[in-house]
């Protein structure tokens, strides 16, 4: 009687012990802070430069002419630490990017591939340029790559890729909202 009653309570716990040992999953705590960013920059009446980023939790962290800044603009590659310098440099708005909208457009800006712009056009003069971006990250390194999605103003030019133009208009109505 004991042993009917001893291998049932063995056999599961064996189950559960090997379950638990056995799992493939592996969370990788996720390091890139930085999705996207827009600036805006001008020159001609003036030093202009604010922008903001979205960062991983969706929320929208503004700037108004930083020192200091690691502008994408010069830089298209830099640290971990340098993000974290600008970061360092926002201040949090009262926009917020719902979670299912952010991850739906991280995934479409994982998704681009190359860099085939459309030709520069003039778009007028003394506008300055408008810079749209989104961010991929590489942990081994700890590097930020800034991939130019779309510029308006002065000098039109587009990213090609169809997952850039579906991030850079949802980043146009994100502006809206921002500004």
């Amino acid at each position: 009687m004991k042993i009917k009653r001893i291998l049932p309570i063995l056999f599961f716990s064996i189950l559960a012990a090997g379950s638990m040992s056995c799992s493939d999953d592996v969370t990788l705590a996720n390091e890139q802070e930085v999705y996207f960013e827009v600036h805006y920059s001008n020159q001609a009446w003036g030093k202009q430069f604010r922008g903001f980023l979205i960062d991983k939790e969706g929320q929208v962290r503004t700037y108004d002419m930083p020192a200091g800044w690691n502008d994408a603009d010069v830089k298209p590659t830099f640290t971990k630490d340098e993000m974290e310098g600008n970061l360092s440099k926002t201040k949090i708005s009262s926009t917020k990017i719902a979670s299912a909208e952010l991850d739906k457009n991280i995934s479409a800006a994982q998704k681009i591939t190359g860099d085939n712009f459309s030709k520069p056009v003039n778009g007028g003069a003394d506008m300055g340029l408008v810079r749209f971006y989104a961010y991929s990250y590489d942990a081994n390194n700890r590097t930020y790559r800034s991939v130019l999605l779309r510029q308006t103003g002065d000098v039109i030019i587009n990213n090609l890729d169809t997952n850039a133009k579906e991030v850079a208009d949802w980043l146009t109505k994100v502006v809206d909202d921002v500004y």
